[in-house]
């Protein structure tokens, strides 16, 4: 078994995800901005860093089943904003962290899921699929987002805050550990046989490789073969390359120039 890591910041001091390696447990935790000017920080870190790393130090543990781990999680995080002052009831002041996280056994791995990281699994034929759903959560924003790019918007964020803001209290969203105790409805999970895998991603959305229509779907090969022909380290830089070539994120619709990345690949 090979194991790739990349740990990448965006555009803001911290990097707000966090992954975890701690055989047979692989996670990655993608920490959910704040959207509230003035949030409470603790230690200089976000609200969105610390629940990342709360799930992440509560999965290390290994002690249960991954959902157990999941609502011991949720719960920590809770906890943390009740001492912090935060209405965790209100989702725009939330501390809260996607997780996608696996435990490899003898010939098969339990997984979880939670918001919008992704576990992709690559078989060795070349097939690929994404166990859960939540990726691609925000492609109706998004394709808002290529409508006023197209024109010439300078601010895009600026000018659909209403719009994101709404998005983020819809319970047609994907649930993440935000400290809701009723969190369990959204958990996903399973197990899936290990026979003919060839490689499992797991990743923060900062990976996705930038593509110029939101409504399309992600090309998954292009994911597949470029991290075969260049490393994660490489699929990094791609992802970046383009990203650069973008500032105003006008040709590839995304909520930042950069976004922060935590990414596992684990090969067969």
């Amino acid at each position: 078994m090979d194991i790739q890591t990349v740990y990448d910041k965006g555009i803001k001091p911290v990097n707000e995800d966090s992954f975890l390696v701690a055989d047979p447990i692989f996670g990655v935790f993608d920490g959910v901005s704040v959207m509230e000017p003035g949030a409470p920080r603790e230690d200089g870190l976000t609200g969105a860093a610390i629940a990342s790393r709360i799930a992440r130090d509560v999965f290390a543990s290994g002690d249960g089943t991954l959902i157990e781990l999941a609502l011991r999680a949720n719960d920590a995080i809770r906890k943390a904003m009740e001492e912090n002052g935060v209405d965790w009831k209100r989702k725009t002041a939330q501390w809260a962290t996607t997780a996608t996280v696996i435990r490899i056994g003898n010939g098969s791995f339990d997984w979880l899921h939670i918001g919008d990281s992704v576990v992709l699994v690559v078989m060795n034929d070349g097939s690929c699929r994404i166990l859960g759903s939540g990726h691609g959560q925000d492609r109706e924003v998004l394709i808002e987002w290529k409508k006023l790019a197209d024109q010439g918007i300078e601010n895009i964020r600026a000018a659909m805050s209403d719009t994101m803001s709404t998005a983020r209290n819809s319970e047609a969203n994907y649930g993440d550990l935000d400290g809701d105790p009723d969190i369990e409805r959204y958990l996903e999970h399973g197990t899936e046989s290990l026979e003919k895998v060839r490689h499992i991603f797991l990743f923060t959305d900062g990976l996705v490789i930038p593509k110029e229509d939101p409504a399309s779907d992600d090309d998954l090969r292009l994911f597949v073969d470029t991290f075969e022909k260049r490393t994660l380290e490489g699929l990094r830089d791609h992802v970046r390359t383009l990203e650069d070539a973008d500032p105003k994120c006008w040709k590839y619709p995304r909520f930042k120039q950069h976004d922060d990345i935590a990414a596992i690949a684990i090969s067969f």
